[in-house]
């Protein structure tokens, strides 16, 4: 089974006036109110899908920072995947810090979604606040038994819209104070699997959480996916694709120039995600 577990899904309000639907919310304007940033319908994504054999997609959509714009969005997204449930599993986005969040998120679960994500926070790093919140919503996802995919970046590098000013301490923390959930971190931790190499305590506090592949392609060369999966076993990666920035087939050249082995490639694109969410 292959399974893609980072796709930002549209729906036909936002793909008709983005502007408009993205009015008040200064982040999500910043990424998403050109309409040169790719965004995709349910109909596209299914074909991508299709053409990529994938076989499910946790499906979410963007981090609306007030209530009206987030309940609309996210109630959509579970009446979409309620029309397709054997491929596309409903997951709530929208900026941890709002005050409805902790409301909300016990909302979206208890209407049937598959879990939380993905949570961002552009314009800051993991600070402490930050974390607060974040750890409230760890807990609400482990008391549903409900995975939550969490964006963090990597530190170091070039800069793009959306990398927010975060520090591999304030990941760490994260992780820590998230015992109980199924985290996930997007975009391959920030770069945190590299760490598992220090001491076996690190080891142990990533044992639990799993790391997507959203945006490596573009972020790390191929050899650092085979490198940390040695560090922890292919078992913590997580295939996601970003979709609709990244199509499958990206992932297909990454993974084979990364020279995983074949059983190495299964489970990042399918068998681990398998696994972790309960599919």
């Amino acid at each position: 089974m292959r399974i893609d577990v980072h796709v930002h899904l549209s729906p036909p309000y936002l793909l008709e006036d983005r502007k408009g639907a993205l009015r008040g919310e200064p982040a999500l304007e910043l990424l998403y109110g050109e309409e040169s940033a790719r965004m995709c319908s349910t109909d596209e994504l299914l074909r991508s899908m299709d053409e990529g054999g994938v076989d499910k997609a946790l499906v979410g959509g963007f981090p609306f920072r007030g209530e009206e714009g987030a309940r609309r969005f996210n109630g959509w997204i579970l009446e979409e995947c309620a029309r397709h449930p054997d491929r596309i599993l409903p997951m709530a986005a929208f900026d941890p810090r709002a005050p409805f969040a902790e409301n909300h998120a016990r909302w979206f679960l208890e209407q049937g979604g598959f879990g939380l994500g993905e949570l961002c926070v552009y314009d800051q790093g993991l600070t402490d606040p930050v974390l607060d919140r974040l750890e409230s919503l760890m807990a609400i996802a482990a008391e549903h038994d409900a995975p939550a995919l969490v964006h963090v970046n990597e530190p170091v590098g070039h800069s793009y819209p959306g990398k927010a000013p975060m520090e591999i301490r304030q990941i760490d923390s994260l992780v820590r104070r998230s015992k109980g959930a199924r985290l996930i971190l997007a975009h391959f931790g920030g770069g945190l699997p590299f760490f598992a190499s220090l001491r076996k305590e690190m080891r142990e506090s990533l044992a639990s959480v799993r790391f997507d592949t959203a945006a490596m392609p573009y972020l790390y060369r191929p050899e650092a996916l085979k490198a940390a999966a040695g560090f922890l076993g292919a078992r913590s990666f997580l295939y996601g694709s970003d979709y609709p920035l990244l199509a499958p087939s990206r992932y297909e050249s990454y993974f084979r120039d990364a020279g995983l082995a074949p059983e190495e490639t299964e489970q990042v694109f399918g068998e681990a995600a398998r696994e972790f969410l309960k599919l």
